[in-house]
């Protein structure tokens, strides 16, 4: 799959999530409001807080699938991780707000008015993000996109909060009213935690931050190849879809240019076909040690 394939079906998935959690929003937020149902009012606000994190994601797709340009000779692919990022600030600022309510609910119940409306709406939430969860994360798989996999998490995480409303409609149905603030403050709890989540790899892929199994993996094959006698330095980052590999290869002091060149081409032929990828700088230097046990980190 190219990559502008990999961009309109990410698309199709960002378009999806709006749509879904636009038509959830507006239903559990009515209904809350109208039968004072604290926990499907959180779901509610909790579901227009992925409306804002499903529209940042569209226009982070729709940014990192600009060319690469004079003033981003690597593209422009970090700008669906930004997106990530503002969706994990968005949804920490909604996830406080419901936990504060919630508290408040516990501290002060107020019975809801029970009404099957509302069993309706929510039963019906779980089967959509059901199945929007499931499309999501197999386009997700398909595409690697960061974006529509912090998306798909999401909505996986909005069933089991939809789920738990339930739980806390029937709690305060048979006379437990401060069921439903301890359920609204489990889903503030469950936006936070998830908020955290993509937070902490998004701001790992944006400060070049990089596996180090994965780049000792790259190290060893490289190694494999029996005219590299070392690697004095080897370092990668990520930006989204694209890996960026650049490594120091010590080779024989006598080895021809030309040879050496071919050396090189080997190397990435190698990278290419044991790990996928593509973009791979090398650099040659004559080598004067013994040993091939040089520290992988650097």
């Amino acid at each position: 799959m190219n990559d502008d394939q990999a961009y309109q079906l990410a698309s199709r998935g960002a378009h999806l999530g709006m749509i879904l959690y636009l038509l959830l929003a507006i239903s559990k937020l009515t209904v809350g409001t109208l039968y004072q149902a604290g926990s499907v009012q959180a779901d509610g606000l909790n579901n227009f807080s992925d409306i804002i994190a499903s529209l940042a994601v569209f226009l982070g797709l729709k940014l990192a699938n600009r060319p690469a340009d004079y003033n981003h000779p690597f593209g422009h692919e970090k700008y669906e991780t930004l997106s990530s990022f503002i969706v994990s600030i968005l949804m920490i600022l909604i996830g406080l707000r419901v936990s504060s309510t919630s508290i408040q609910a516990i501290i002060h119940p107020n019975p809801a008015t029970f009404s099957p409306l509302i069993l309706v709406v929510t039963f019906t939430s779980v089967i959509l993000l059901y199945l929007g969860q499931a499309y999501l994360k197999q386009l997700a798989n398909k595409t690697q996109s960061i974006g529509l996999k912090a998306t798909s998490r999401d909505m996986r995480n909005d069933l089991l909060i939809s789920a738990a409303t339930i739980l806390g409609t029937l709690a305060s149905r048979l006379g437990y009213p401060r069921m439903d603030g301890i359920i609204s403050l489990l889903v503030g709890l469950i936006i936070l935690y998830s908020a955290y989540q993509i937070l902490s790899e998004a701001t790992f892929t944006l400060s070049d931050g990089f596996d180090p199994d994965l780049l000792a993996s790259y190290r060893q094959s490289i190694l494999n190849h029996p005219k590299v006698a070392d690697i004095p330095a080897i370092r990668a980052r990520t930006s989204t879809h694209h890996i960026f590999l650049d490594v120091t290869i010590a080779l024989d002091p006598q080895m021809s240019v030309e040879n050496s060149h071919i050396v090189t081409e080997e190397v990435e032929y190698i990278l290419a076909m044991k790990h996928h990828l593509q973009d791979v700088d090398i650099h040659v230097e004559p080598y004067h040690g013994s040993s091939k046990n040089s520290d992988p980190a650097n």
